[in-house]
């Protein structure tokens, strides 16, 4: 998201001793601003990340509930829907995307827990961003935590003899240290919005989507910015809207350059969508858009795969999923992964209803 060069114009000198001078002296500039050594542009790129884990559902059964008896049905339905999207096949085809594009740092979001048990319920049937971590180690690729925002946590009861809890996260994970060029990281930050949608149910218990943001300040040798992922509201623009103006009051409240890699939920793509105010906000603040610098008439779709995730061809159709950057970064590089059939599981499952993007940032020296 960063455009414009400014060219310079010299005007050409007569006199030959004079041309010989200024050639000198273009020299010597061209001495004192050399880098120091080879190493440095590389010193100054990072690869960042965001992807959508999906937590294999999107609660309809339950919103669309109208008595307790339908609730507690919906819970079962819901319940089975999540074990159909088979979470733990899914983190092993995003962790072989992982490991083949090698970010240095990674926004997670949908990393969620599902248990069952009698309240509060324990076993775990799927943690989303445990198997991730695991199929990652199996692969040689050793990435931690840096970071976890928990959003909503309900235990609810279904018709099969024991409640279900759904716990979301939003999360950040990095290259491990120990693999030497891993960057440093300081200033990890994690906050919840204020505003935030509540859905009525059936059973008279409002779920409030809790939502917020998970940001840490990177350093790469002697270059620094923030890295922030966040999970906008999808199902109203106004709160959507409102926390977006949160996010930029809050984590892009610094100085450093910044890098938003996360699930927007605004359809960057249609200018006409009532969720393109959001990304109107975002891009008014300063931050540019990484795919849209790079590629200006593509679409580089990342929503949505079909709930179930077995469709046979790609149903991506809106681009939410955004990279978005302020300050002294340039693009390098970026793309969409997760979007080919070769990344399917072995059941023929997508990775996830949405797409990653990636890319390659270089961050200017202070």
């Amino acid at each position: 998201m960063v455009r414009q060069v400014f060219p310079r114009t010299f005007t050409a000198v007569r006199v030959s001793s004079r041309r010989a001078l200024l050639a000198a002296l273009l020299t010597l500039v061209a001495f004192v601003v050399a880098p120091a050594g080879p190493a440095s542009a590389d010193d100054a790129t990072v690869r960042v990340m965001t992807y959508n884990l999906y937590q294999g559902t999107d609660f309809e059964e339950l919103l669309d509930a109208t008595t307790p008896a339908e609730f507690v049905a919906a819970v079962t339905t819901t319940y089975n829907n999540i074990l159909a999207t088979d979470r733990d096949a899914r983190a092993a085809a995003v962790a072989r995307i992982i490991a083949r594009e090698k970010p240095d740092i990674v926004g997670l979001q949908e990393a969620t827990i599902l248990r069952t048990g009698s309240p509060p319920p324990t076993n775990v049937v799927s943690d989303q961003l445990q198997s991730l971590l695991s199929e990652l180690d199996e692969r040689g690729e050793q990435y931690r935590i840096v970071g976890i925002l928990p959003g909503i946590d309900a235990a609810v009861p279904s018709t099969l003899g024991f409640f279900v809890r759904h716990t979301y996260r939003l999360a950040i994970i990095a290259r491990d240290e120990s693999r030497g060029r891993s960057p440093e990281l300081s200033n990890h930050q994690i906050e919840q919005f204020f505003a935030n949608l509540a859905f009525p149910t059936a059973v008279g218990v409002p779920f409030n989507n809790t939502r917020g943001w998970a940001s840490v300040d990177v350093e790469v040798r002697d270059t620094r910015f923030r890295f922030v992922t966040t999970h906008l509201e999808a199902a109203s623009p106004a709160i959507q809207l409102a926390q977006a103006a949160e996010l930029l009051a809050t984590a892009g409240n610094t100085a450093l350059p910044t890098i938003m890699a996360a699930d927007f939920n605004t359809t960057a793509n249609d200018t006409g969508n009532p969720t393109f105010p959001t990304y109107q906000l975002l891009i008014d603040a300063g931050f540019k858009d990484a795919w849209k610098t790079k590629f200006p008439t593509i679409n580089g779709f990342t929503c949505c795969q079909a709930p179930e995730l077995n469709n046979v061809a790609s149903a991506l159709s809106d681009r939410i999923d955004l990279i978005l950057y302020r300050g002294d970064v340039s693009v390098e590089s970026v793309k969409v992964v997760g979007a080919s059939p070769g990344d399917k599981t072995s059941s023929g499952l997508w990775p996830s209803d949405h797409a990653g993007v990636v890319a390659n940032l270089r961050i200017g020296r202070p």
